[in-house]
Protein backbone atom coordinates (compact mmCIF):
# COMPACT_ATOMS: atom_id res chain seq x y z
CA UNK A 1 0.00 0.00 0.00
CA UNK A 2 2.97 2.15 0.45
CA UNK A 3 3.35 2.10 -3.30
CA UNK A 4 -0.20 3.12 -4.05
CA UNK A 5 0.41 6.47 -1.09
CA UNK A 6 3.58 6.98 -3.52
CA UNK A 7 1.89 7.23 -6.46
CA UNK A 8 -0.99 9.19 -5.53
CA UNK A 9 1.87 11.73 -4.29
CA UNK A 10 3.61 11.26 -6.89
CA UNK A 11 0.31 12.64 -9.74
CA UNK A 12 -0.52 15.13 -7.22
CA UNK A 13 2.14 16.72 -7.18
CA UNK A 14 2.54 17.37 -10.86
CA UNK A 15 -0.98 18.25 -11.20
CA UNK A 16 -0.30 20.99 -8.13
CA UNK A 17 2.95 22.59 -10.55
CA UNK A 18 0.69 22.17 -13.29
CA UNK A 19 -2.04 24.62 -12.06
CA UNK A 20 -0.03 27.07 -10.70
CA UNK A 21 1.54 28.73 -13.68
CA UNK A 22 -0.94 31.06 -15.36
CA UNK A 23 -3.80 28.56 -14.37
CA UNK A 24 -6.14 31.26 -13.19
CA UNK A 25 -4.94 34.63 -14.19
CA UNK A 26 -3.38 34.01 -17.62
CA UNK A 27 0.18 36.88 -18.49
CA UNK A 28 -1.18 39.90 -19.97
CA UNK A 29 -1.03 40.67 -23.51
CA UNK A 30 -0.16 44.35 -24.13
CA UNK A 31 -0.46 46.20 -27.34
CA UNK A 32 0.53 49.69 -27.21
CA UNK A 33 -1.67 51.92 -24.33
CA UNK A 34 -4.00 48.34 -24.29
CA UNK A 35 -3.64 45.44 -22.53
CA UNK A 36 -5.84 42.19 -22.02
CA UNK A 37 -5.78 39.63 -18.93
CA UNK A 38 -7.68 36.12 -19.36
CA UNK A 39 -9.45 34.43 -16.68
CA UNK A 40 -9.82 31.29 -16.44
CA UNK A 41 -11.61 28.36 -14.56
CA UNK A 42 -9.74 25.90 -13.42
CA UNK A 43 -10.41 22.07 -12.73
CA UNK A 44 -8.48 19.24 -11.50
CA UNK A 45 -9.47 15.79 -11.27
CA UNK A 46 -7.18 12.64 -10.35
CA UNK A 47 -7.91 9.17 -9.37
CA UNK A 48 -6.10 6.11 -8.66
CA UNK A 49 -7.03 2.12 -7.66
CA UNK A 50 -4.57 -0.49 -6.51
CA UNK A 51 -5.20 -4.91 -6.10
CA UNK A 52 -3.83 -7.83 -4.84
CA UNK A 53 -4.44 -11.20 -5.51
CA UNK A 54 -3.78 -14.20 -3.89
CA UNK A 55 -4.90 -17.89 -5.33
CA UNK A 56 -8.10 -18.82 -7.92
CA UNK A 57 -11.61 -19.32 -6.51
CA UNK A 58 -12.05 -22.44 -8.55
CA UNK A 59 -8.68 -24.05 -6.55
CA UNK A 60 -6.60 -24.61 -9.74
CA UNK A 61 -3.52 -23.17 -11.01
CA UNK A 62 -1.66 -20.41 -9.40
CA UNK A 63 -2.47 -16.95 -8.55
CA UNK A 64 -1.14 -14.08 -7.42
CA UNK A 65 -0.80 -10.90 -9.00
CA UNK A 66 -0.60 -6.80 -8.09
CA UNK A 67 -1.79 -3.90 -9.95
CA UNK A 68 -1.91 -0.15 -8.96
CA UNK A 69 -2.30 2.49 -11.09
CA UNK A 70 -3.16 6.64 -11.26
CA UNK A 71 -4.16 9.52 -13.49
CA UNK A 72 -5.35 12.70 -13.14
CA UNK A 73 -5.70 15.84 -15.52
CA UNK A 74 -5.78 19.94 -14.95
CA UNK A 75 -7.09 21.68 -17.59
CA UNK A 76 -8.10 26.33 -17.45
CA UNK A 77 -11.15 27.27 -19.26
CA UNK A 78 -10.90 30.80 -20.37
CA UNK A 79 -14.09 32.59 -18.59
CA UNK A 80 -13.43 35.97 -19.13
CA UNK A 81 -11.09 38.82 -20.51
CA UNK A 82 -10.22 42.20 -18.23
CA UNK A 83 -9.14 44.97 -21.02
CA UNK A 84 -7.48 47.67 -19.85
CA UNK A 85 -7.16 50.66 -22.31
CA UNK A 86 -5.44 53.96 -20.36
CA UNK A 87 -7.72 54.41 -17.47
CA UNK A 88 -10.53 52.25 -18.66
CA UNK A 89 -11.06 48.77 -17.00
CA UNK A 90 -13.96 46.82 -18.74
CA UNK A 91 -14.82 43.03 -18.10
CA UNK A 92 -15.88 40.98 -20.77
CA UNK A 93 -17.53 37.93 -20.32
CA UNK A 94 -16.65 35.00 -22.96
CA UNK A 95 -18.97 32.45 -23.86
CA UNK A 96 -22.87 32.34 -22.55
Amino acid sequence: MLQIKEMYEAVMSRLKALTLRNAVVAKPISVGNRHVVTLCELSVGYGGFGGRGEGQEDGQGGGKGQGMGAGGKASACPVAVLVIEGDKVRLEQLGT
